[in-house]
C-alpha cells in the first residue's frame, strides 16, 4: 500500500525533476525549433548561414551558454541576488536571532544568547 508520506516524496521528486531539469531542456528544444522555423527559414541571409537546424543549434549554444553564464555571474555579484539575500536576512526571525546572539556572545553575555537560541533548538 502506498502511504501519504511516500506520495508526497514522489510528488517532491517529480516537481524537482520536472521543474529544474526536464522543462529546462524542453524549453531549449522548443526555442530552437520555433526560432529556426519562424526566423531562419524565412530570411534568406540567415538560411544561407544556418543551412540546417543542427548548425543553428550549435551556434545558438556557443553564444547562449557563455552569455547566460555572464548574466548569471553579474546577477550574483552585482544585481538582484545580493539585494534579495540582504532583504531576506533582515526579514528572517532566525537570522535576526542568530545575529543578536552572536553580538551578545561577543559582549560576554552568553546566558542571554542561550535564552534567545533556545526557541530554535527545542527539538534537538
Amino acid at each position: 500500500m502506498i502511504n501519504k508520506q511516500r506520495l508526497l516524496r514522489w510528488w517532491t521528486y517529480f516537481r524537482r525533476g520536472h521543474g529544474t531539469y526536464l522543462v529546462f531542456f524542453l524549453s531549449f528544444a522548443n526555442f530552437i525549433v520555433i526560432q529556426y522555423r519562424l526566423l531562419i527559414e524565412y530570411l534568406l541571409v540567415l538560411k544561407m548561414v544556418f543551412s540546417n537546424i543542427m548548425i543553428f543549434t550549435i551556434a545558438f549554444f556557443l553564444l547562449y551558454i557563455p552569455l547566460a553564464i555572464l548574466v548569471g555571474w553579474y546577477d550574483y555579484r552585482r544585481f538582484a541576488v545580493p539585494v534579495e539575500l540582504t532583504l531576506g536576512a533582515k526579514a528572517s526571525p532566525w537570522n535576526r536571532d542568530i545575529a543578536k546572539a552572536l553580538m551578545l556572545i561577543a559582549e560576554g553575555r552568553k546566558k542571554e544568547a542561550v535564552e534567545i537560541l533556545k526557541k530554535w533548538t527545542k527539538e534537538l
